[in-house]
C-alpha cells in the first residue's frame, strides 16, 4: 500500500477515533502481504507486511494509539515515527473503503 499523504500530527480527538475493517472487503494471502477486493467498487488493494499486520488487528475495533501500543512492542519503531506512519495508513485505508471509522 503506498501512503502518499502530508498528515501532520494528529489532533487529540483524531486519535480518539476507532477504526475497523470494513466488512464487505473479501481478502487472501500472498506470501506476507495481503490482497483484498471492495467487492462494492470492483477494487482490488495489496498491503505491505506492515499494513497487513494493521488490517489483521482491525478485526476488532481500535484508536491509532492502541494500535501503535501494539506494533511498538512487535516492531523497532519510534512512536513518534509509529504515530506518523499509522496514522497515513489508516486515513489512506479510510480514503479507499476498506476500514470504517468509529
Amino acid at each position: 500500500m503506498t501512503v502518499n499523504s502530508d498528515r501532520k500530527t494528529a489532533r487529540p480527538q483524531d486519535r480518539k477515533t476507532r477504526y475497523v475493517r470494513n466488512s464487505k472487503t473479501i481478502s487472501g494471502r500472498l506470501h506476507d502481504e495481503l490482497v483484498m477486493m471492495d467487492l462494492e467498487q470492483g477494487k482490488y488493494f495489496s498491503l505491505n507486511p506492515v499494513a497487513t499486520r494493521i488490517w489483521d488487528l482491525l478485526e476488532k475495533p481500535y484508536d491509532e494509539n492502541e494500535l501503535c501500543n501494539i506494533l511498538m512492542d512487535e516492531y523497532e519503531v519510534s512512536p513518534e515515527q509509529c504515530r506518523k506512519e499509522v496514522g497515513e495508513v489508516l486515513d489512506e485505508m479510510v480514503q479507499l473503503g476498506i476500514v470504517l471509522e468509529e
